[in-house]
């Protein structure tokens, strides 16, 4: 099974809008345990957290659910983030030698800028530049807005400003450069960021998303 080159990448990213309305995504990429008999001496190295034996199966498939690189023999006992990294695929996508196209503008939404071509993981896989993973659950997204008005009654309770101890002047919130379990660097976000944007927009947004849960 050979791996897709640049055409063939452009290829996949187009049929990805087409069908799903999803711009610059060259795949989808998923982990799946294929259960088998533990070898002889092998000890826990093929034993999983669900309780079998098994190696790995780490695809890539793309618009139409076919199969475009896959990666099989990881120990069971192996995460979907630890297994990418250690796939000559995800040792290329770290590289920059998978011949993916380079960035590109998101139709009707020139004004975001070129965003790279990205996979799309669920929450195994890691925040990266060109992998995009679901934001995390929304009880986060309530203890941020929690902190945000704790903070706005501390400001108004004293006349004057508030300076808190985290090492920055008058109260400000530092910049967040990393977030997240992943530690996902700035760059990553930002691209994720774009995506949301655009999904959330006229160019991007599709008749029944807001109807779903």
């Amino acid at each position: 099974m050979p791996v897709p080159k640049e055409e063939d990448w452009r290829a996949i990213a187009a049929e990805f809008l087409e069908r799903w309305n999803f711009p610059n995504c060259l795949g989808s990429i998923d982990g799946k345990h294929v259960v088998i008999q533990a070898p002889p001496c092998s000890g826990s190295q093929f034993y999983n957290y669900k309780g079998t034996y098994s190696v790995v199966l780490l695809a890539v498939v793309d618009a139409i659910y076919c199969f475009r690189v896959v990666d099989v023999g990881a120990y069971g006992k192996g995460r979907d983030g630890g297994t990418l990294r250690d796939s000559a695929f995800g040792q290329a996508l770290q590289d920059g030698t998978l011949e993916i196209p380079p960035p590109a503008s998101l139709p009707g939404a020139e004004d975001l800028g070129p965003v790279p071509h990205i996979f799309v993981g669920d929450e195994a896989f890691p925040l990266k530049h060109k992998l995009m993973r679901p934001y995390a659950p929304s009880n986060v997204d309530a203890c941020v807005k929690a902190t945000c008005v704790l903070y706005d009654y501390l400001r108004r309770s004293f006349q004057e400003p508030l300076r808190m101890e985290m090492g920055t002047p008058n109260g400000h919130l530092p910049d967040v450069t990393r977030a997240g379990a992943n530690n996902a660097p700035r760059q990553a976000l930002q691209v994720r960021e774009k995506l949301t944007t655009y999904f959330s927009s006229p160019a991007g947004e599709v008749p029944w998303q807001y109807a779903v849960e």
